[in-house]
C-alpha cells in the first residue's frame, strides 16, 4: 500500500520518504525537526495517508515551516484534499 501511495504522490513532485508514520488517538500531520504523520488506527486508509503525506511535502516546500497564517493553513488543507480526491477518483 505505501509504495503505491508514494508512487502516486511522486506524480505531484511529492516525495515524503523521510516522513514518520505512527499510531495515535487522532489523525494529523505535525512538523517539528522531522515531519510526523499521526494516524488513528481506524483511519489507516490509503487515501488518508495520501492526504497527510501530502502535508509533509507542503511543509518541505515551505522550508520546513508550518503554515504561517490561517489562510495558508486553509490553502494547504484544500490542496491536500484535492490530491486526495484525485487519488480516490483513480481507484
Amino acid at each position: 500500500m505505501l509504495q503505491t501511495i508514494l508512487s502516486f504522490l511522486a506524480l505531484f513532485n511529492c516525495y515524503p520518504d523521510a516522513a514518520v508514520i505512527t499510531p495515535s488517538n487522532s489523525t494529523f500531520f505535525l512538523a517539528g525537526d522531522i515531519g510526523v504523520v499521526y494516524v488513528r488506527p481506524d483511519m489507516l486508509k490509503d487515501n488518508v495517508l495520501v492526504h497527510e503525506l501530502y502535508h509533509y511535502c507542503q511543509w518541505e516546500r515551505a522550508g520546513k515551516k508550518p503554515a504561517q497564517t490561517w489562510d495558508e493553513w486553509r490553502h494547504r488543507e484544500e490542496e491536500a484534499a484535492k490530491i486526495e480526491d484525485i487519488y480516490l477518483n483513480l481507484k
